[in-house]
């Protein structure tokens, strides 16, 4: 149900609000891979990426949910296709998000028509659900009959994260590789995955 990947953390007091700093002023570069619902559309294969452009707010009916809403926080996310499978109907794409609204990645990739695989609230998988508490809950549902376990957790992973360090000025580049999940859910649904190709 979470995102898999790097995390950055600061083991000195004295970091934390420069590191704050560097994500409210859009310094720190965040990567993240995902595995989607659905193929991009022809115009979106052909340039190879697309921008979502949509405020994000709070879904009122569901405290745990946030939406695209016209009044809600500029939200800006770079999609970049990586790898399709009209076979299985599924995308594999890196998400750069431009701006760092809560779930944003998650909400745009589901306002584009391609909801995140594994994803209990967003994704194909939140109608296995019937309330907040139960979406919210460690044991995760599959749909019968799907590969096993190859839809869940959440493939949503945080591959790179790249910032300059506050207290040395030169940038930290950290990446994470694929869990195997992630990695056995990409070979189930066939796509070809070497690390180097993201």
């Amino acid at each position: 149900m979470w995102t898999s990947g790097a995390v950055v953390f600061s083991k000195n007091k004295t970091l934390v609000p420069l590191i704050h700093r560097l994500f409210r002023e859009r310094q720190v570069l965040k990567d993240y891979l995902c595995l989607v619902d659905g193929v991009p559309s022809a115009e979106q294969a052909r340039e190879g990426s697309f921008l979502v452009d949509a405020p994000i707010d709070k879904d009122l009916d569901c405290k745990i949910m946030r939406k695209v809403d016209r009044n809600g926080q500029l939200s800006q996310t770079v999609f970049d296709i990586l790898a399709v499978s009209t076979r299985h109907q599924m995308s594999l794409l890196r998400a750069k998000p431009l701006t760092g609204r809560t779930h944003q990645i998650r909400v745009h990739a589901r306002h584009a028509g391609l909801p995140i695989v594994g994803d209990n609230v967003y994704g194909r998988e939140a109608s296995l659900y019937a309330s907040e508490d139960e979406m919210l809950s460690s044991e995760q549902k599959a749909f019968p009959g799907e590969a096993a376990g190859a839809r869940i957790p959440l493939k949503l992973h945080a591959r790179r994260l790249r910032f300059p360090r506050p207290d040395l000025g030169e940038d930290l580049d950290v990446t994470a590789p694929l869990p195997p999940h992630f990695a056995s859910a990409l070979a189930t649904f066939g796509f070809d995955w070497h690390e180097d190709l993201a």
